[in-house]
């Protein structure tokens, strides 16, 4: 059982975060778009960030390429762009947790890195195929500023509960792996 709460859980998260992406741009458009441009709910891409510091590698690359191919069907249109970008911000956190500790602070400021990266990264692709006639300057003042403000509003609301739920299911992994490594030393 265990086993399948630790695959479950993360799909769940990622699917109801992907989509509810989807319903907040949907339902309060209007409201998002503000005097100092537009901010793009990027909850599915915090989600990914949190759940990188805590899960197994191979498992988060493998949830990056799926989850980065539904969000390019579902929203870009374009394969390939989230599935790369999702896959190189799992790879630089995958790395950094080696060095920094996942604490609160460090989740909150890797984010706002890696959305910044992120957010490059698609802009510099839709640059490139000229899906987009935003210079960088217009970039940054229409889109990334208004958008890094209420994802950083967002990790610091959804930290905290994300941290939990994962850290959650890691814990009751690990006490039942110590558990059956003490029996066996034990027989």
């Amino acid at each position: 059982m265990e086993q399948w709460r630790r695959v479950i859980i993360p799909i769940v998260l990622l699917f109801f975060f992907l989509l509810l992406d989807g319903v907040i741009v949907s339902l309060f458009y209007e409201s998002l778009d503000v005097s100092f441009g537009f901010m793009t709910p990027r909850l599915f891409v915090l989600t990914v960030i949190v759940l990188s510091f805590f899960l197994e590698p191979r498992h988060m690359y493998i949830l990056s390429i799926v989850f980065g191919f539904i969000y390019d069907s579902y929203y870009s249109g374009i394969l390939g762009i989230y599935i790369a970008g999702l896959m190189i911000i799992s790879y630089f956190i995958i790395q950094l947790r080696n060095i920094l500790e996942p604490n609160y602070l460090t989740m909150v400021l890797v984010t706002i890195i890696m959305l910044t990266l992120l957010e490059f990264l698609i802009f510099g692709i839709y640059r490139v195929i000229d899906l987009t006639s935003l210079s960088v300057q217009e970039f940054i003042a229409m889109r990334l500023s208004a958008s890094l403000l209420f994802n950083t509003i967002a990790i610091i609301i959804l930290a905290v509960p994300l941290k939990f739920s994962i850290k959650l299911i890691t814990l009751k992994s690990k006490e039942k792996s110590t558990q059956s490594k003490s029996r066996a030393t034990y027989r």
